[in-house]
């Protein structure tokens, strides 16, 4: 309201017209606002830096530019008065936005797992779940064929169509591709809050993992193996079955 205030003043030099500006454009905005939420709440955008960009978009260039266009002119009657106060608004307005997504963005615990994903089964639902819990934003690394084949065999589903499984999942934020086994080049980029390791994974990779965590001011939480079910067994299941013909 303030900054609206100061940029319609400057150009009209009127507190009348300002005021009416003012008043009327947040009074609007205030439904707009809230219903705009409301539609963002069911888009599965889960990048967030192209979710922000398009709700900056929609919200700020589009439903700004328009609103505050058509109550200006109203107001004032006067076509280069409305375009000089909704441009020079509008423009500051994305600068606004954008330090206000940073700012809150900077506040988020980000917490990063990472699965195979071949058979997903119980184990992997409780590991993500506690992973959700530990903080605001969780993303979850599936490693590549080429990154589980480092040290296992290949996986039976390939990695395209375990990526979209887990995708799927509605507990997780966002998914990337884990391009090798250890989890130290995705850490590296994003600089996660927490690394939710499990007992099952290679113990000097969650070390090094560890460490590099550790140094930026960031913690490692390591969940017990759920042993009670794996996606060894079950393909192992699966191939006993059908080698008795089953």
């Amino acid at each position: 309201m303030l900054t609206l205030a100061a940029v319609t003043y400057f150009y009209t030099r009127n507190w009348i017209t300002t005021s009416w500006v003012t008043f009327l454009h947040h009074g609007v905005f205030l439904i707009v606002f809230y219903l705009h939420e409301r539609f963002w709440q069911k888009v599965d955008i889960k990048n967030m830096l192209a979710r922000s960009l398009i709700k900056c978009l929609t919200y700020e260039t589009i439903l700004g530019n328009f609103i505050l266009g058509i109550i200006t002119l109203a107001i004032t009657g006067d076509v280069q008065q409305m375009t000089k106060i909704t441009l020079t608004y509008i423009g500051i307005k994305h600068l606004m936005y954008i330090v206000n997504e940073s700012i809150w963005k900077g506040k988020r615990k980000v917490v990063y797992a990472y699965v195979v994903g071949d058979i997903i089964h119980i184990g992997h639902l409780r590991h993500l779940e506690r992973a959700k819990a530990e903080g605001d934003y969780l993303i979850v690394g599936v490693l590549t064929d080429k990154a589980v084949m480092e040290k296992k065999p290949k996986p039976v589903i390939p990695f395209e169509e375990r990526f979209a499984v887990v995708s799927a999942l509605k507990m997780i934020d966002e998914v990337i591709a884990q391009e090798t086994y250890s989890p130290l080049g995705n850490i590296n980029k994003i600089k996660p809050d927490i690394l939710m390791e499990s007992e099952s994974h290679d113990e000097k990779d969650i070390w090094d993992a560890g460490r590099v965590v550790r140094s930026y001011g960031g913690r490692v939480v390591i969940n017990p193996y759920y042993k009670l079910q794996s996606s060894t067994k079950i393909k192992n299941k699966i191939w006993n079955k059908e080698k008795q013909g089953e």
